[in-house]
């Protein structure tokens, strides 16, 4: 047949691959908004502070950046892709009827409609060997070698999704009614257009521009045009397509159940893989299940997503049912002594300890103290605390960083002057890493604790096990248990962080939270108090294995009476429940939820208190040191020359080079709520500050604070996240020498020589 000539105005109008693009911006807006959302992070747009894109440039997977990694990614790429194309396909078919009439609809489908993807590749693979080159070093034929292992992966999922597909397309082809359509017009005057039923309105779309023309790619990379459909009858159409939903939706459900199926493979390293992958297939199982239910409920879509969510919010409220409640592993939550939580049980154990005549754990933290000052070997020594900024892996190598090499510097004196740790999130488990290894070190079971080994390995990845997890088994059902102490619980994302936190650290810190009690209170090691945000109300709960009840029971500072109960001492509180067989790591975990990244975290309790990361209320421990401070002064201006705040932080308080841009109308919408997320962290400097200045003129002893500061300029990108490339890990290195953090290396050096 001849193909009439068209201009170039008429050439984007016929060409289907084009028009399927236009028709995905008008009618596909659910897919446009999942590309959207990949191509923002491909081109360093989206999520570049939390280090996502990094995920994707240089996704790792046994360790390592490697051929098999990009594979795997490009593997997850291609069920992405099939996902999209059947979604699309059951959403759009209807709209170009001509489809029904060729060979292979599905397969000529998918490769029309691989504009988006192919253009994706492009701007993905443009950015990844820019990183490669610049920050990984990579060569040249490494880089290839990847782009092509990406590719590799991609056709394969593509390829066994196809074999699958079209055996079942050919069988469910009413081929009976439908001949082969090369060359001829498909249908005799029997089959000709009847006129359209009332019922048959859903349909009339796709016929009333019946007779327009497309160009679409056919066998190999053809350019065909398609056939008029207008003296086709609707209802054949309307069969066909019903037949291809029940050959997607077949296809989807057996490609979320092997999705699902996953989730019960065994914690090994071989089955972690790389955290980007995991963010895909959790993209691909929404596009399916929403597929799904889009190509069956139509336009009761979104009433039914409603209903759904109301009745599970509804059976979580008064059943077990999607509670998905993560533990803290040690503790019995089935026990019948389950604390009340409500201001009369706050107001009761406040005061519990200041009932008895004294305080007993002011007491009991006074003897700590001493303990110290004897260990210490001098008659007034500088009392320091340290305190650790949250910020994920970059916070925990930041800490442990700058602890060994102050230690080190000082021939190991430095770290028998801390007094304290406290602080949140990742440097509270840099702190823990820390002060184990120094321990252990006393114990004589390690000879160097500033060795890089144990850099290298607390600075391992921790994202593609807890992404892997996030993505499979607490997406579906938490079905693998696991023993702690006798009491099973539930595998879900909580415990993938904990197993690689243990993993990257030789199970050093796998020991329970009273383990510590009496190496504290023989001052053998520094105290460490974490102070994670009770969802509940806003309050603190005090974690340490030594109680501080003493901070939580009401008190008067310069003439102002304080009720408010801020404090609550987890060790008081949850008495009944053996507080003391919580699993270490279970209190690091629950400092460090990072919201919806690590979930919150439940305590036995009635009702549950719910425990998000400490930074949410103080990200850097200021708040708890000024109230010990201020409880112990006395015994400071008696038996020390000064306090000395370590902070260390993360980010400079005030970044150099930092500018402000011109506020837009969309800035104006935006701002009230954006900037309140944004300002978040510089407001709590801002209080902090003010709390010390305060603090500094009130108390009668030498006060100082001293900052070391990770990232001090606005270019000096390190990712806030649990995955960190070679080069940030290489930044933190770097960063103790830099000119502020060395003058602050000098002033403490100061101050402890003198």
């Amino acid at each position: 047949m001849k193909v009439p000539r068209i201009n170039l105005l008429g050439f984007f109008r016929a060409f289907f691959p084009i028009q399927l693009v236009f028709s995905h911006l008008k009618h596909n807006i659910i897919a446009v908004i999942a590309w959207l959302l990949f191509f923002l992070i491909a081109s360093d747009k989206l999520g570049s502070q939390f280090g996502l894109p990094i995920l994707f440039y240089s996704p790792e997977y046994m360790g390592e950046v490697s051929n098999w990694s990009f594979g795997l990614l490009g593997f997850g790429f291609g069920g992405l892709v099939m996902a999209f194309n059947t979604y699309s396909f059951s959403k759009l078919g209807k709209r170009f009827p001509f489809l029904v009439f060729i060979k292979s609809p599905f397969l000529r489908f998918c490769k029309n409609n691989s504009l988006i993807p192919i253009v994706f590749i492009f701007l993905y693979f443009s950015k990844m060997t820019a990183y490669q080159w610049k920050e990984e070093y990579a060569s040249t034929l490494n880089v290839i070698g990847y782009c092509c292992s990406f590719l590799v992966g991609m056709v394969l999922f593509i390829g066994f999704s196809l074999v699958y597909f079209f055996p079942i397309s050919k069988k469910l082809r009413h081929s009976d009614l439908i001949p082969d359509m090369d060359g001829v017009y498909p249908f005799s005057t029997s089959f000709r257009k009847k006129r359209l039923q009332e019922s048959d309105t859903h349909y009339h779309h796709a016929f009333s521009k019946a007779d327009r023309r497309f160009l679409y790619f056919g066998k190999g990379f053809t350019i065909n045009i398609s056939r008029p459909v207008s003296h086709i009858d609707s209802s054949i159409v309307k069969k066909v397509l019903i037949r291809n939903r029940i050959n997607t939706t077949l296809f989807e459900i057996l490609t979320v159940l092997f999705f699902m199926s996953v989730s019960l493979l065994p914690d090994k390293p071989i089955f972690e893989i790389p955290a980007a992958m995991s963010i895909i297939l959790l993209v691909t199982l929404t596009f399916m299940v929403y597929s799904m239910v889009q190509t069956w409920l139509r336009s009761w879509t979104l009433p039914f997503i409603i209903l759904i969510i109301v009745g599970m919010n509804l059976l979580s409220q008064k059943s077990n049912w999607f509670s998905f409640k993560n533990y803290v592993y040690g503790l019995n939550y089935q026990t019948q002594k389950k604390p009340s939580y409500s201001i009369k049980a706050i107001e009761t154990n406040a005061l519990q300890d200041a009932n008895k005549g004294h305080s007993k754990s002011y007491h009991n933290y006074i003897e700590i103290l001493n303990q110290w000052k004897k260990k210490t070997g001098q008659e007034k020594p500088k009392l320091i605390i340290v305190n650790s900024s949250g910020g994920g892996l970059r916070s925990t190598l930041w800490t442990f960083e700058i602890l060994q090499k102050l230690d080190r510097n000082f021939n190991g004196e430095f770290k028998k002057m801390i007094h304290l740790y406290t602080g949140a999130s990742g440097g509270m488990i840099g702190s823990s890493y820390f002060r184990e290894l120094s321990l252990r070190a006393e114990k004589g079971e390690i000879k160097n604790i500033y060795s890089q080994f144990y850099f290298n390995q607390i600075g391992q990845d921790m994202l593609n096990r807890l992404a892997f997890s996030a993505s499979t088994r607490d997406l579906f059902t938490r079905l693998q248990k696991f023993e702690y102490n006798g009491i099973s619980y539930p595998k879900d994302r909580g415990f993938a962080f904990e197993e690689q936190l243990h993993f990257n650290t030789n199970n050093m810190l796998d020991h329970t939270l009273g383990y510590y009690t009496e190496y504290e209170k023989a001052a053998d090691i520094p105290l460490l108090i974490l102070t994670p945000t009770i969802v509940n109300d806003g309050r603190r709960l005090l974690i340490s294995s030594q109680s501080l009840c003493f901070l939580s029971a009401p008190s008067s500072y310069g003439g102002i009476y304080s009720k408010t109960n801020e404090n609550i001492d987890y060790l008081t509180f949850f008495k009944d429940v053996q507080p003391e067989n919580m699993r270490f790591s279970s209190a690091l975990r629950a400092s460090a939820t990072f919201p919806f990244v690590t979930p919150m975290v439940s305590l036995p309790s009635e009702p549950s208190v719910q425990l998000m990361d400490a930074g949410i209320r103080d990200n850097y421990g200021v708040k708890v040191t000024m109230e010990i401070l201020y409880h112990i002064q006395e015994w400071i201006k008696e038996n020390t020359s000064g306090v000395i705040i370590l902070r260390l932080r993360d980010t400079k308080e005030i970044l150099g080079n930092t500018t402000y841009k011109q506020v837009s109308l969309m800035n104006k919408l935006t701002m009230p709520f954006g900037n309140v997320y944004s300002n978040f962290p510089r407001t709590q400097d801002f209080d902090q500050d003010q709390l010390l200045k305060v603090s500094a003129k009130t108390f009668s002893f030498p006060f100082d604070v001293i900052s070391f500061n990770l990232r001090e300029n606005v270019n000096d990108k390190i990712s806030l996240s649990w995955h960190l490339s070679s080069q940030e890990k290489n930044k933190i290195m770097r960063a103790f020498y830099s000119k502020s953090n060395q003058e602050s290396y000098h002033r403490l050096k100061k101050l402890l020589v003198n």
